[in-house]
């Protein structure tokens, strides 16, 4: 189908082609993880389902019209949506248009004015100094190998700052035990090398001398009993009982420890491009919420501690 406001080369193109083209960048070239990708086909299906409810063409430039996206937005407002699943639907058509025009699919990126809602920015959920102080080694229980195993993962999280999927994905051979670091695989396949606190490789070893399975350099760092690389859901649950521990927050994920690894160094005095550069973070404005928190801390220890402060402010 062509029409006089759109060229045969664009024509040709439709949209499921170029949603497909779209997974395969991010997922094989720019490293995204698979949780991440399977939000992107949610969002991306949500829309093509909804041009194909308003008999649009099913064509990429037919379809990325700014009066269809400026109608999409809108139904998702008439659906009473929390603005940051809004925002993260309009975020996933930015960058799926965006490749568009770059891989000369469409003239221009249409989705480029397409307006955000304002978020409210949510504190990071972390320990206090004194519950990570807390975070000691159980005593040796019926099953010493798994307890020391347990405990070596949360002393890696509050240690180095890792996420989640980089410590999952850690082999041994990452390990650097006389320099003190260790070799983590980011997003986007990005590699950079984070000091590990003497504690946190204390307790690795530890449990690796006690481990039955195999402990070569290209063996998985934390295995279950048949020596494969222990899941992220099982990280999760071991996580959360030992936080439950020293902790009474709702929220005890392994991102609790990240923000916690974090939190301290900026409360410390930390330089904020450092800490960023620990937790590999692709932009300083991500890490500008520790600055953030290390503030309130300052200004909540003030408020309580010096005699003519305000104590009912808050």
């Amino acid at each position: 189908m062509t029409t006089d406001k759109m060229p045969a080369r664009m024509a040709a193109v439709s949209l499921n082609g170029a949603l497909s083209n779209f997974y395969d960048c991010i997922e094989k070239e720019k490293g995204f993880s698979p949780h991440t990708v399977a939000a992107y086909r949610r969002d991306l299906t949500e829309f093509a389902v909804f041009a194909t409810s308003k008999n649009i063409p099913p064509f990429l430039e037919t379809t990325l019209e700014k009066k269809t996206l400026r109608s999409f937005t809108f139904s998702l407002s008439l659906k009473k949506l929390k603005a940051r699943s809004i925002a993260r639907k309009i975020a996933a058509l930015k960058s799926f248009s965006r490749f568009c025009a770059r891989q000369g699919l469409l003239p221009n990126n249409p989705a480029k004015l397409i307006v955000t809602p304002r978020l409210d920015q949510k504190l990071p959920v972390f320990l206090t100094e004194q519950q990570a102080k807390e975070l000691t080694p159980p005593p040796d229980g019926d099953d010493v190998e798994k307890s020391r195993r347990n405990h070596a993962m949360i002393e890696f999280f509050y240690g180095s700052g890792i996420r989640l999927s980089e410590l999952c994905s850690l082999t041994i051979g990452a390990v650097n035990v006389h320099g003190g670091t260790v070799r983590v695989m980011g997003k986007g396949r990005k590699e950079r090398i984070v000091p590990l606190t003497g504690t946190a490789i204390d307790s690795m070893e530890r449990y690796l001398v006690l481990r039955k399975t195999r402990k070569t350099p290209e063996a998985p760092l934390f295995a279950n009993t048949r020596g494969e690389r222990i899941s992220t859901r099982q990280i999760e649950r071991i996580v959360a009982r030992e936080l439950s521990v020293v902790s009474q927050q709702r929220k005890r994920s392994p991102h609790v420890l990240r923000h916690s690894f974090a939190t301290h160094l900026m409360d410390a005095g930390a330089d904020i491009r450092a800490v960023k550069e620990l937790l590999g973070h692709s932009s300083l404005a991500t890490t500008q919420i520790y600055a953030h928190v290390s503030r309130e801390h300052l200004l909540k220890a003030y408020r309580q501690a010096h005699p003519r402060a305000e104590r009912g402010i808050q």
